[in-house]
């Protein structure tokens, strides 16, 4: 046997050791080429992750965070004026001061706001309609509202302006739906819902009559006592009532009327120049038989409220007719010295 080619052969057989081998391929290499052939697959699940996880969070996340924020917002009344009243109208000017200590910026848009009292909640009840301008939200900024507005239900209003003659405080609802703006996304509703404090008229207390002077021989308009009224005013309501009529009466005897012309109570102390018309005769009895002291316990009860038009103002009338003032008239100066 040649078992010299033999070994020959095994040599040359066995030459290249790395023949029966296979590279191993790296991850990344695998990856990069499932990535290249499953591309398509890959833009479905981002397309599923977006739809999941990110549009919940921007049409979620987003208008809750958005809502909460507006929610906490605080708004302050700073200036409330009515004018040019009319029976089923009037101007409003209303400055607000809205402070946020969030910081979330949005916008937010003008929107229909309706004014409501509480206690008609849930079911409000609007007595009437302001457009609430559009306004950059910031840890402070003001909003200011001028419009003319039609009373929408004349009941409310009439309950409304009870309230704010007769209470140290009351409460004002404010409703709408406006659209929140934050740059770099769509634009989403909420719910504007807010219920301010304010301080109201009090009854007018602290009224009083600083002069008088009875007149024995009556004005041409056949006025017959003639004096100053003073008003004071706590809230940061200005409101004008056109010519006031108000009844005056002694321990449930009329003796007459006053009038207040142009009467625009304005927030502070307010003067106002009176006409009465009383009865001088009976007024002169009471004072010599039961009220010798001069003092007479008037009882003033608001009548009638009329615009420069002539108009009689109903939601003014029926909030003033229910507000009766108790005040002690000193004569004894206008009796001494009053002219004739």
């Amino acid at each position: 046997m040649d078992t010299s080619k033999s070994a020959g052969s095994n040599v040359e057989s066995n030459g290249d050791t790395t023949s029966g081998f296979v590279k191993k391929e790296s991850f990344g290499s695998k990856a990069k080429r499932h990535c290249a052939r499953f591309w398509w697959l890959w833009l479905i699940v981002f397309a599923i992750i977006v739809l999941v996880v990110v549009l919940p969070i921007i049409y979620v996340g987003v208008p809750h965070k958005g809502q909460k924020e507006l929610d906490k917002a605080d708004i302050e009344v700073t200036r409330q004026g009515i004018s040019d009243p009319k029976p089923n109208s009037f101007h409003l000017v209303l400055n607000n001061k809205v402070t946020s200590s969030s910081s979330y910026h949005p916008t937010l848009s003008s929107f229909n706001g309706s004014l409501f009292l509480e206690d008609s909640l849930p079911d409000i009840k609007p007595f009437g309609y302001i457009t609430i301008p559009e306004v950059k939200s910031e840890s402070e900024v003001q909003v200011d509202v001028e419009q003319d507005v039609e009373v929408a239900d004349m009941d409310q209003f009439i309950a409304y302006n009870k309230l704010v003659i007769s209470s140290e405080e009351f409460r004002l609802g404010l409703r709408g739906r406006p659209s929140v703006k934050l740059d770099g996304l769509p634009s989403f509703d909420v719910d504007y819902n807010k219920v301010v404090t304010m301080k109201g008229l009090n009854k007018l207390a602290g009224l009083a009559i600083t002069s008088a002077d009875i007149r024995t021989t009556p004005e041409p308009d056949g006025a017959t006592l003639l004096g100053t009224l003073f008003i004071p005013n706590p809230s940061v309501l200005g409101v004008s009532m056109g010519n006031v009529t108000m009844d005056l009466s002694v321990n449930g005897t009329y003796i007459g009327y006053t009038l207040i012309p142009d009467l625009n109570l304005m927030p502070g102390n307010n003067t106002f120049n009176m006409r009465s018309y009383v009865d001088t005769k009976l007024v002169l009895g009471l004072v010599t038989k039961q009220y010798t002291d001069f003092v007479l316990p008037l009882d003033i009860i608001g009548n009638s409220s009329i615009n420069s038009a002539g108009d009689r103002i109903p939601w003014l009338e029926a909030a003033i007719k229910e507000n009766t003032i108790r005040y002690d008239l000193d004569l004894s100066t206008a009796l001494g010295g009053g002219g004739s």
